[in-house]
């Protein structure tokens, strides 16, 4: 039976610090020439499509003055510009302060790690600095990472909704923040399963679609509920389901993973708490969420429910303002779900009698 927890773990398996730089001892950089039959992550990633060369991958497309990758086979609902590289690395934080300085959950020394929907390659290149012996990937639909990484990172432009080449390749896959990016969320969790070597851990974190209170009846057109249902609307009308949290856990079961373990962690929508650490994470998402929220509905909203730029605008203002309601206590939920790909059974030695 998979173990479920409502608190944020006092002590994961294997803690990690938090990197506060990139030493420059460690930067090499990108090799763009690096053959892709060596690829760890295989996939359908070609060996110009790189950070340091130029291709239609880096040719964006523009929506309502916002910038969007064009590479892939879905569309991503997040923008790629700077002012959500910013967002991105603001989120790293907030992770990363949920979780007391650690990277991870899953009882594992990792010498091999790929880190889905990498982003602005944050959490790969702080594993790559904590992890020197190990080897990194980070993959992106956009190329937005540094062109200076550690030399055992590398970052290439590939899609995971796309088929998977590698088998039994690594021995952490993590996973961070996909919610609304892919159409089969069970398939996708059966392509990290091959991909894991037997043993390996699968480990995925996602908050919650929902905001809530506990100390306020909110009505339907309140914002908080409204938000829910026009992200879970647009989601179905793209393919592209966003309440994902609650389900995690049973999705890795169903594709064969074992030992799953499940924590669901309250995030506060401001200080309002006496605990220290809550405050502090409250603080924290509620800066996130006001600086982040447009960024995150702007283009479900227009494409598929047909909100204007100025509707949209207005309802992410009354959110912000909701948002800083201290009357409401608002908060939401947090998941951390982690499980094992079973290691393969022993073979008896044949000169044992």
């Amino acid at each position: 039976m998979a173990d479920t927890n409502t608190n944020a773990p006092a002590e994961a398996p294997r803690p990690v610090e938090t990197a506060s730089a990139i030493a420059p001892t460690l930067l090499a950089p990108f090799n763009a020439d690096e053959d892709d039959a060596d690829s760890a992550y295989g996939g359908s990633v070609a060996g110009t499509d790189t950070t340091s060369l130029l291709s239609p991958i880096a040719r964006y497309r523009e929506e309502n003055g916002r910038t969007y990758h064009s590479y892939g086979t879905t569309e991503h609902w997040g923008p790629n510009d700077d002012k959500a590289q910013d967002q991105q690395d603001l989120s790293h934080h907030l992770w990363g302060l949920a979780l007391k300085g650690q990277h991870f959950l899953a009882p594992v020394e990792p010498e091999n790690v790929l880190d889905m929907g990498t982003g602005t390659g944050i959490w790969a290149m702080e594993m790559a600095e904590k992890f020197p012996d190990a080897t990194v990937k980070g993959i992106d639909l956009s190329p937005i990472q540094p062109t200076w990484v550690p030399p055992n990172l590398f970052f290439e432009v590939d899609d995971y909704n796309m088929d998977w080449l590698d088998e039994e390749q690594f021995d952490l896959i993590h996973a961070r923040e996909l919610l609304g990016t892919t159409p089969d969320w069970p398939g996708l969790f059966r392509k990290a399963f091959k991909a894991l070597k037997p043993g390996g851990w699968f480990e995925q974190h996602e908050p919650s679609l929902f905001f809530l209170s506990d100390v306020v009846k909110l009505e339907e057109d309140h914002p908080f509920p409204k938000w829910g249902q026009l992200m879970v609307e647009s989601g179905e009308k793209a393919g592209l389901r966003f309440d994902i949290g609650a389900e995690l856990k049973g999705w890795m079961e169903q594709a064969g993973f074992v030992n799953v373990t499940e924590y669901r962690m309250p995030w506060l929508i401001g200080g309002w708490s006496e605990d220290k650490h809550q405050r502090e994470v409250g603080q924290w998402n509620q800066l996130r969420l006001d600086l982040g929220i447009a960024d995150f509905c702007s283009r479900r909203f227009h494409n598929q429910m047909g909100l204007s730029p100025e509707e949209i605008e207005v309802f992410c203002a009354r959110l912000r303002l909701a948002f800083r309601d201290k009357r409401l206590f608002g908060y939401q939920w947090a998941y951390f779900v982690y499980g094992q790909r079973p290691p393969t059974d022993p073979k008896p030695s044949i000169l044992q009698p």
